[in-house]
Order: structure tokens, then sequence, then C-alpha cells
């Protein structure tokens, strides 16, 4: 299952894309994998899309103190955290 969200940040870009490259490998063992996160000019807002093997091992995601307390120290506004739409279809233009 893939899926369109949003959340906001408060430290930039490049605070929040360091602490996602330190959790990719707990990630990847829930089977969660981000395919591509952008941000605004202003770098408040993360947009992703992010492909999930087993939607149940999202909500493990969200109980893991490790990864959460990881996350807003790099300022994850975590109540932010919105799911735009889910993706039934899709075409990487590479």
């Amino acid at each position: 299952m893939k899926f369109l969200s949003t959340f906001k940040i408060t430290k930039g870009f490049d605070t929040w894309l360091k602490m996602y490259k330190d959790i990719e490998p707990d990630l990847n063992e829930l089977g969660i994998k981000i395919l591509w996160a952008g941000t605004n000019a202003d770098e408040t807002k993360v947009y992703d899309v992010t492909e999930v093997k087993d939607p149940s091992k999202f909500e493990v995601l969200t109980k893991r103190d490790d990864i959460t307390n990881k996350r807003i120290a790099a300022g994850v506004e975590l109540d932010s955290q919105e799911v735009i739409e889910t993706i039934s279809k899709d075409y990487l233009g590479i």
C-alpha cells in the first residue's frame, strides 16, 4: 500500500532527513519505506510518498518510543501528520 502524506517540521528539511536516515533501518524492518520526500520553500512541511507492506506495522511504528523521540527531537510535529490520499496507481517517469 502506498500513500501520500504530510507533516510539519520546525528544524528544517536537512535535520529531518538526517533523522530519517538514522531510523531507516528500523522502518525497513517494519516494511515501511519512504519512496520520495520533499519540502516546501520555507522548510516547514514535508510531503512524502510512503510504501507500507503491512498496514498494521505502521501502528507499531507509532508506539515505538525510540523512534517517536527521535522524530520529536528532529522537529517533527507529530500531531500534524496527515494522510492526504492512498495511492492506487502510479507512474515513475525516471
